[in-house]
């Protein structure tokens, strides 16, 4: 049997011993015990939203070390998970991914639009076997990054050079850029990661994040996609609704694929959010918010 079709079969009945517990419907980013239902699926969990920080949320929750544990041995998703061999490598790298999944070049557009230029620190959070940061590093950016999985962090490291972290406690400050590409939605805190996020950025740094898009406008468009982007590989259902309340101080560009490069232009250089160009019925979310001085 398939090990992913083993990990669904594990997970629901964990589901069911663990809806047991009360504590495991609380917000695993705030800790908020009050939430309201959004989304059933398989009768044993639930998708609901925070009364607190907005969060859409996956229950049962799963914490730290399940997190931790599950990223380490069982979690798999083609290209994302798997390294290649040296042959295929070599191909990759000769054509850098073009006409792959993992084409970065999309990302990196935003990246320039936001405001980055080349030789700034971009410290890329969850980087996989570094297929993104390796792109990214080609655009003469100085890219350090952090992966949870150790074997794709050392084939990261051995195979593409790249400088990686699998503990955040060894990871400096002043950089230019936090970047994370569908990241946010496996955490096991989102309110920590954003955190640790800001933490490490420069004065006016950039807070950029790529999500599958929880929107209520992605919802009315695409119902049976959209309840397929959560569930147990992603706990966190990311939409405008949680960054808006989120972020208060320093207005966020909240905008779904695909992106417009005048509109992140505009907000970059005068922080408005009013064009034309933003909607929020993609199925990928972005998120650029700017660390106040």
């Amino acid at each position: 049997m398939r090990l992913d079709i083993v990990n669904k079969i594990q997970y629901l009945a964990e589901c069911v011993r663990k809806n047991t517990n009360h504590k495991n419907s609380f917000c695993p980013s705030c800790g908020c015990e009050e939430s309201g239902l959004v989304s059933r699926k398989y009768l044993v969990t639930a998708l609901r939203r925070c009364n607190g920080c907005q969060l859409l949320f996956r229950t049962p929750t799963t914490d730290l070390t399940e997190s931790a544990s599950f990223y380490q041995e069982d979690y798999v998703e083609g290209f994302t998970t798997d390294c290649p061999n040296d042959q295929v490598l070599s191909e990759y790298l000769e054509t850098s991914f073009r006409g792959t999944e993992k084409d970065y070049s999309r990302y990196i557009d935003v990246i320039y639009a936001a405001g980055a230029s080349p030789g700034d620190r971009i410290f890329d959070f969850g980087c996989s076997w570094g297929y993104g940061s390796w792109q990214i590093a080609q655009r003469e950016f100085d890219v350090e990054c952090y992966e949870i999985s150790l074997p794709r962090a050392k084939f990261a490291r051995n195979k593409l050079g790249l400088k990686v972290h699998t503990s955040l406690a060894e990871v400096g400050a002043g950089f230019d850029v936090f970047f994370s590409a569908h990241v946010l939605e496996h955490v096991p805190s989102v309110e920590e990661s954003i955190n640790f996020g800001m933490s490490i950025l420069k004065p006016n740094g950039l807070f950029i994040a790529f999500t599958p898009n929880g929107s209520t406008q992605y919802r009315e468009v695409a119902q049976e996609r959209w309840n397929k982007l959560w569930g147990m590989v992603h706990p966190n259902f990311l939409d405008e609704q949680f960054y808006k309340n989120r972020f208060t101080q320093s207005p966020p560009l909240i905008s779904s694929n695909p992106y417009s490069i005048d509109a992140i232009r505009e907000w970059r250089i005068t922080g408005s959010v009013d064009h034309h160009g933003i909607q929020l019925n993609g199925d990928e979310l972005l998120l650029i918010v700017r660390k106040n001085t």
